[in-house]
């Protein structure tokens, strides 16, 4: 994810109830733990990189993938530049999947994602509404149709479920005060 970017609390509870993430997660790159500090807060064992450079290294993906982590999870929105690589090596070195955030605009299968998008069933879409605002360090704004995006191996395909996380962004209510 850009450092342009923040995750919106909430966001990773959206995919956790929504999809069964058993297993180590593979955060391939999450320099801030944005993604990482939500999946442990989830009590989600992950492996995380914050070296961009590994993500465009061969031999650190081949050497990750002894590791048996079930998922590869990375937020994509704002990350063109390594996004294939993520897409590509990510799933291959997950045993059950990948999942990534990323717009929902992510499926218009553009020459980027063309091959990817024809050879790797989209099993689940779990679409955030309303729309995140991922905020920069500043004062902008990006409010953007954002969406979970899991790709499981070994699954028939029998279509993509899309499931919506209605309010996913609403506050729990307080305890009560003793």
């Amino acid at each position: 994810m850009s450092e342009f970017y923040n995750l919106p609390s909430g966001v990773i509870k959206a995919l956790t109830e929504n999809h069964q993430i058993d297993g180590t997660v593979l955060a391939p790159y999450d320099p801030l733990h944005l993604l990482t500090d939500n999946l442990r807060k989830e009590n989600i064992p992950v492996t995380v990189n914050e070296n961009e450079e590994y993500l465009y290294d061969s031999a650190w993906w081949s050497a990750i993938q002894p590791r048996n982590c079930s998922w590869t999870t990375a937020v994509t929105i704002g990350s063109n530049e390594y996004n294939q690589y993520i897409l590509e090596y990510g799933l291959q070195v997950a045993s059950k999947g990948l999942i990534i955030l990323d717009r929902l605009s992510f499926i218009e299968p553009a020459v980027k994602r063309r091959k990817f998008l024809q050879t790797n069933p989209l099993t689940k879409m779990i679409v955030l509404s309303p729309r995140p605002k991922f905020r920069a360090i500043g004062s902008t704004r990006d409010s953007v149709t954002a969406c979970w995006f899991v790709f499981e191996k070994n699954k028939l395909n029998q279509g993509t479920e899309i499931v919506y996380a209605l309010d996913w962004d609403a506050v729990s209510p307080l305890a009560p005060l003793t």
